[in-house]
């Protein structure tokens, strides 16, 4: 028994080895034919030709001169794979200057086409490559256009310039513009280009660095060649970052003056950051607020057309639509209606007029205010300014040669009808200017609590008229320097807070009183008339008159309203006791008013 078991452990020994060397040829025999594969095909294929293949390709793809300093490297595993350093191109005017410089190249190969020196490259990767872009003061670029956008024969230029796939590896675009003298970085760009013929689709992916922010682009083109020689196509194109959002699909075209029309969508979180990005600093003469605009665009020579337009701004949502022009040798325009469901130009308040006014801001609006005209009509079912909420609003703003107005046609205000004009100075609206408004049939109770006036006040519904001018803006403390003229006239209302019976028995008394001693009850008039002048800090009561059936009420006086001091004279007809008229002053300050009959006042000590 022990002598079989013995036998059978041999036999196991001698089945193991067998195996064992089983597996060891064919492995031995596959790295043999790897070695011999790398170490035969260098002495087979040649690299003679390889260097100005590339260069050639290089010299069709850009319109420059290319030069390749590195020796071609060629590897076999885990694919035949090229590798040239060093890649410079160069314009070809004479000037020589460097247009991009490319860290080094690879691609893989047909083991076929490499015999004879002449790889045909696919999948090529250009690694750290610095382009540089710059437009002249005479406007020219640097980059001349390739001799294969201007061949009208598609099939010529199809077999001249090979394209596939395109990788770009830790790349960074240089954009100079020497007219601005402004530089611009991309860095670390990444991506693939795809344009397998001139016949196929282009398709690019690529994201880079500016100004801090990963900002990613992609474009999308069945026709790529009718669009870079200046034909329409269609095309699909986005571009992202944390600050700006931006796609665009429709048809265009590069030519000298492109053109487009299709659907644009643009959007930002945060203007205030959207500027500090472009800037590259941050930017308070912005609202901290988002915008989205998305339209239907159609863009001529000089001409742009908004249409289908959806705006949303610092909480104000509008449509409508918008033409543009910007002819070479006449006024720039904008014309066009917009529709709003709410506008709250408070929100807008840091837009409209900044605190601190940035160069670039201010030169903005002085060149469009000087340099454009504009006509656009706006309507809105809610409009806040300042304290007023204005409904049904139908209102214009037009610019022209740097006068710039509001026009409110029409719209609902404490229940009355409102209409106006604001025409801004030269130095827009953060600058003042003049201010008419007419309102009719109101509510003037609830105008006045607008505007935070307590104390006697008239209510009832009337009208009123309003002229200003001020150097400063209407919605800033500096109003209180405002010079103009305001008249009300009402019809059945109160003098609130105002008991005429119990002021008109403290008048006879002949005593000074504190206003608030006659404050427990209503004046009823069945006509007001008030009309006052303001300016240089304080306002002339030229005319105050209430006429009612317990009697008449007349003020008229100096309101500096500076300090909040009053100086009024006033006169009250009792009709209750005979047509008594009994005449009074009013000192201290408002609603706190001091009220001296006359008779005190003229009888000696």
């Amino acid at each position: 028994m022990r002598r079989k078991f013995l036998h059978m452990m041999r036999d196991v020994r001698l089945l193991s080895q067998l195996r064992r060397r089983h597996f060891l040829w064919p492995a031995a025999i596959g790295v043999g034919l790897a070695a011999g594969y790398n170490a035969v095909l260098p002495l087979v294929i040649s690299t003679t030709n390889v260097r100005p293949t590339v260069e050639h390709m290089l010299d069709a793809w850009s319109g420059g001169k290319s030069r390749i300093s590195g020796n071609p490297e060629i590897s076999f595993w885990p694919e035949p794979t090229l590798t040239l350093r060093s890649a410079t191109i160069e314009t070809t005017d004479g000037s020589s200057r460097k247009l991009a410089h490319i860290g080094s190249i690879t691609a893989t190969f047909s083991l076929f086409s490499a015999i004879d020196g002449t790889p045909a490259l696919d999948d090529i990767r250009l690694i750290e490559p610095v382009v540089t872009l710059e437009r002249r003061t005479d406007g020219t670029l640097n980059w001349q256009r390739p001799h294969w956008l201007s061949t009208p024969d598609t099939q010529a230029a199809e077999k001249d310039t090979p394209f596939g796939d395109v990788t770009v590896e830790n790349g960074r675009l240089q954009i100079i513009d020497l007219v601005t003298n402004q530089t611009r970085e991309f860095s670390g760009i990444s991506g693939t280009v795809s344009w397998p013929s001139f016949t196929k689709q282009l398709s690019a992916r690529l994201s880079g660095s500016l100004g801090g922010q990963t900002v990613a682009w992609t474009l999308e083109c069945n026709e790529p060649l009718m669009l870079l020689t200046g034909r329409d196509a269609a095309l699909k194109t986005s571009l992202s970052s944390a600050a700006l959002s931006l796609s665009f699909e429709g048809n265009g075209n590069l030519s000298p003056a492109p053109t487009a029309a299709g659907r644009l969508q643009v959007s930002t979180a945060s203007l205030q950051a959207l500027a500090a990005w472009y800037k590259g600093k941050a930017a308070g003469a912005l609202p901290d607020s988002g915008f989205s605009l998305s339209a239907n665009v159609t863009s001529g020579k000089a001409s742009l057309k908004l249409d289908e337009l959806q705006v949303t701004l610092g909480g104000a949502n509008a449509t409508g639509i918008l033409d543009i022009a910007t002819p070479i040798d006449d006024t720039h325009r904008v014309e066009g209606t917009l529709a709003f469901d709410r506008i709250d130009l408070n929100g807008l308040q840091p837009f409209i007029d900044p605190l601190e006014p940035d160069e670039l801001t201010q030169q903005l609006g002085d060149a469009f205010a000087r340099s454009w005209r504009a006509d656009v009509r706006l309507s809105a079912q809610e409009a806040l300014i300042g304290p007023l909420r204005l409904e049904d609003l139908a209102a214009g703003v037009i610019i022209d040669h740097g006068r710039a107005s509001i026009d409110v046609a029409d719209s609902t205000y404490a229940n009355g009808r409102l209409s106006g004009r604001l025409a801004a100075s030269e130095e827009g609206l953060a600058g003042g200017g003049r201010l008419e408004l007419v309102l009719k049939n109101a509510d003037l109770a609830a105008a006045l609590a607008d505007f935070g006036f307590t104390g006697p006040v008239p209510t009832g519904r009337g009208n009123v008229n309003l002229d200003l001018t001020t150097e400063h803006p209407f919605w800033r403390a500096q109003v209180a320097e405002a010079s103009g003229r305001i008249r009300l006239s009402l019809a059945n209302g109160n003098l609130t807070g105002f008991d005429a019976i119990a002021f008109a028995n403290l008048v006879r008394a002949g005593e000074f009183f504190s206003l608030a001693q006659a404050s427990d009850g209503n004046f009823a008039f069945q006509t007001a008339d008030i009309e006052a002048s303001f300016g240089e800090g304080s306002a002339r009561l030229n005319r105050a008159l209430f006429a009612g059936q317990t009697g008449n009420l007349s003020v008229n006086g100096v309101i500096p309203y500076r300090s909040g001091s009053l100086a009024l004279a006033g006169t009250y007809t009792d009709t209750l006791n005979a047509g008594q008229r009994l005449r009074f002053f009013v000192g201290g300050s408002w609603p706190n008013a001091v009220i001296s009959p006359l008779s005190v006042l003229g009888e000696p000590n």
